[in-house]
């Protein structure tokens, strides 16, 4: 049902319609005017829900037979194995595009001559703080930067280059430079 749709309805059900889907609104009022001057309908209250009246019309139609509750108790025995899958894999679907989610999104684009590498990430900013955050802790002295949109960090390797460090490279596919000088320049990802 589109929103044009939803908006006739519930203009016409005399609820007020949340979107602004102008003609089908002014089309649903001309709509219930007409049906209120010409069916004489008494004014009731009707409430939304009334458990009373829910549980009167349920147990009606137990008498009568339309509903037999141990059919009903079977089918949802049949439903939990079903409804149980469909939790679990919900439940995994979350997990996983939470771990996704969290994790800075990286895109190595190509290094040059200078052995500046480029990469894009969802939140540059936050990349980079944390590149800086990981290689401080391993002993490198980082120098984080912003410039026209790119963040940036600069840093001397010490030689030989420690596990620490390499493990902090690794982790972020990054590669040990040849010359000891790490250049990285983190950018937005161009839009197509």
């Amino acid at each position: 049902m589109t929103d044009e749709d939803q908006d006739w309805l519930d203009t016409l059900a005399g609820r007020g319609a949340t979107g602004s889907h102008r003609a089908a609104i002014a089309e649903a009022q001309r709509l219930r005017e007409s049906i209120r001057r010409n069916v004489r309908v008494p004014d009731v209250v009707i409430p939304e829900q009334d458990a009373q009246r829910e549980a009167q019309l349920l147990e009606r139609a137990r008498r009568e037979g339309l509903i037999d509750p141990a059919q009903l108790a079977r089918r949802m025995r049949r439903r939990l194995p079903a409804i149980g899958a469909a939790l679990a894999a919900s439940v995994a679907g979350v997990a996983i595009a939470l771990f996704l989610h969290g994790r800075p999104h990286t895109q190595h684009l190509r290094g040059t001559r200078e052995q500046v590498i480029r990469i894009e990430a969802a939140d540059p900013t936050a990349l980079k703080m944390q590149l800086l955050d990981e290689l401080r802790a391993a002993g490198v002295r980082a120098t984080g930067y912003d410039q026209l949109g790119v963040a940036g960090i600069d840093a001397d390797l010490p030689e030989p280059v420690p596990p620490r460090v390499r493990d902090v490279l690794t982790r972020h596919h990054l590669s040990v430079p040849s010359n000891g000088v790490l250049r990285i320049e983190i950018a937005a990802p161009s839009k197509p």
